[in-house]
């Protein structure tokens, strides 16, 4: 099982703490961001990571070269990375096998291993893709700035998803597993003129073929503030 990591971003919202620093390189809880995915990665027994750069590439890749790591590194550059973040795992296309399953993460998400584990269990056969669905709604930090699912609680199949949902029942915690196939939908999401990853989602909810995973009492948080690092050196015990 290969994870694709979308690290291409400017990351412009914390640009007051991070000094240029790329988030992926940010220090949280004293260790670089890279090297808790990287930890997660070898407990979930994840042995091939695709970083996609764009924004600082330079930067990110010297340290992703110099780093010693049981994990096997691929970069792939994404020279769009001003576009949306599909466009950044369309990058990633040629790392991986038509006949493999494969998981997203962003780079700026911070969790722990055992959710990453929860997701890659899961089953795909009846999907072409599934995202790790948080249903503690009241416990989402920034929630304004969260993807909204309306999920079949029964089915959990996605019904609908967006920043912008006035009903919905859950949040994408921004880990994907995916079938080779979600490439297809993420190249007809760019080709319509769109391709973030939940415009590539949003043709799968049109036939039924979108998933969930319940990350049931798992926590994480996007780490796209500085209230949000804050929240996590505050709250340390929540992400062990």
């Amino acid at each position: 099982m290969k994870l694709v990591i979308i690290a291409a971003g400017l990351g412009s919202r914390l640009s007051s703490v991070s000094s240029g620093t790329p988030k992926l390189l940010m220090p949280i809880l004293g260790t670089p961001l890279i090297k808790k995915l990287l930890s997660n990665c070898i407990d979930a027994k994840i042995d091939n990571i695709v970083v996609v750069t764009g924004y600082n590439n330079h930067i990110i890749e010297k340290y992703l070269n110099d780093l010693s790591t049981t994990v096997k590194i691929d970069i792939a550059y994404n020279p769009d990375w001003k576009l949306a973040n599909g466009v950044s795992v369309l990058a990633a296309k040629e790392f991986i096998s038509k006949d493999e399953e494969f998981m997203i993460s962003m780079s700026d998400h911070f969790y722990n291993s055992e959710l990453l584990k929860l997701i890659k269990s899961q089953s795909i056969e009846n999907t072409i893709a599934s995202v790790g669905a948080d249903y503690k709604i009241n416990e989402i930090h920034d929630i304004d700035d969260g993807m909204k699912l309306d999920i079949d609680e029964n089915s959990h199949l996605i019904n609908a998803m967006s920043k912008n949902l006035d009903t919905y029942n859950a949040i994408d915690c921004g880990i994907f597993k995916c079938k080779y196939s979600f490439f297809d939908y993420l190249i007809q999401a760019k080709e319509e003129g769109n391709c973030s990853l939940s415009d590539a989602c949003n043709l799968l909810i049109e036939k039924s073929l979108m998933g969930s995973v319940d990350i049931k009492n798992y926590s994480w948080i996007d780490i796209d503030t500085p209230e949000a690092l804050a929240f996590i050196e505050q709250n340390p015990e929540k992400y062990k």
